[in-house]
């Protein structure tokens, strides 16, 4: 496998010509040279920022299960893609084990293989920015990954898939990698993209913000025969600033576009928060219903503006305050559950139980509980 940093697109349905004529390839890669296991990025596409067969990648990382994600111009849809490789040393193919909704998944190949989703059906706007949240944690000797999508119009969350790697302690590896990339060849069009509030949780829990950026162009595709030649001078990236504050650039293509700086060149955001500044997960309702046979169901929702889900904590208890001895729990990192099925003991008190719940959001946080009374 080739590294990230020198991927072009390789998951897609459509491939360049072998012309001259693509955009340059553009990357801005972070400051975080170390395995973690949460990766946070935001991406903008600007107004005339947009081009057909686009990929704005916004998370790439390296590693023994190396992949991607960020936001497309496909001739299908605005869509969001997500993307791992297989690597010689899982052992299994690598699964979706949770779609969202409208989210697909198949495997591809090419320079490499594994598994990549599409989500054609949630979209994205010019000029709003979307955070694009990875998290990796071990499943016994797998590790799974799973990526939230939040709009910045919207202010809600989505969980667009999960991802089983048949490999023990996958961690992300560094230093992450934004692209911008013309899979066709449309060079003779502008496309830009900005990045901004990137993290980067180390396996310390110790959050890293992305405070420099190393831009570069695939010098290699610039030469006579190569596929951005006729552009090879069409292309610039840097810090710029807007009313939402300062924020990293790429753009390619276009036949007005010039350099105003070096290839490769370092450039800096001077961060000063410490930690992530979204809102942490509430739980706004549940119930729970009992059986005659001694089972009980909880149901669930969240609030779709606050992170979300990545664990929860389940007990029943026989006092009302619900934090007396349990009579029965049940917890697990599964970020798409909404129930749970819990097992009362035979000599569980016959009136009324009390069930407390309790949710992990994907960034550590720790909901409020919720107590609901349950009745037979």
């Amino acid at each position: 496998m080739k590294p990230i940093t020198t991927i072009c697109v390789l998951l897609l349905c459509c491939s360049a010509l072998g012309g001259e004529n693509a955009a340059p390839s553009s990357h801005m890669v972070f400051d975080d040279n170390f395995d973690g296991d949460l990766l946070i990025n935001e991406v903008r596409v600007p107004k005339g920022g947009e081009a057909m067969y686009t990929y704005y990648e916004t998370l790439g990382w390296r590693g023994g299960a190396a992949g991607y994600g960020g936001i497309q111009v496909h001739p299908r849809a605005h869509l969001y893609i997500f993307s791992i490789w297989d690597h010689k040393k899982h052992t299994a193919p690598i699964k979706a084990v949770h779609k969202g909704p409208d989210t697909i998944t198949q495997k591809f190949g090419g320079e490499g293989t594994g598994l990549k989703s599409w989500n054609f059906k949630l979209g994205w706007k010019q000029d709003t920015w979307y955070t694009l949240i990875s998290r990796c944690w071990p499943v016994g000797d797998h590790t799974f990954y799973g990526l939230w999508t939040r709009s910045g119009e919207t202010k809600q969350w989505t969980h667009l898939v999960t991802m089983d790697v048949a490999a023990k302690d996958a961690w992300f590896k560094g230093g992450t990698d934004a692209f911008l990339e013309d899979w066709s060849e449309t060079g003779v069009k502008r496309r830009e993209s900005h990045l901004r509030g990137g993290w980067k949780r180390k396996l310390s829990g110790e959050w890293h913000p992305f405070g420099k950026g190393r831009y570069s162009v695939n010098y290699w595709d610039l030469d006579p025969g190569k596929r951005s030649f006729n552009f090879r001078t069409n292309w610039n990236g840097g810090v710029a600033k807007d009313r939402t504050g300062e924020y990293y650039f790429m753009i390619a293509g276009g036949k007005k576009t010039q350099p105003t700086t070096k290839n490769p060149s370092s450039h800096n955001i001077k961060r000063v928060d410490k930690i992530p500044g979204y809102l942490p997960i509430q739980i706004k309702s549940a119930r729970a219903d009992r059986t005659p046979d001694g089972k009980l169901t909880a149901t669930w929702e969240n609030d779709p503006s606050t992170l979300p889900q990545f664990a929860y904590t389940l007990s029943v208890h026989a006092d009302r305050a619900a934090k007396g001895k349990p009579l029965a729990q049940a917890q697990s990192a599964t970020p798409h559950a909404r129930s749970a099925e819990l097992k009362l003991p035979p000599d569980a008190p016959k009136g009324a139980l009390y069930l407390r719940l309790e949710c992990d959001d994907i960034l550590g946080n720790t909901s409020k509980p919720k107590t609901v009374t349950v009745r037979r």
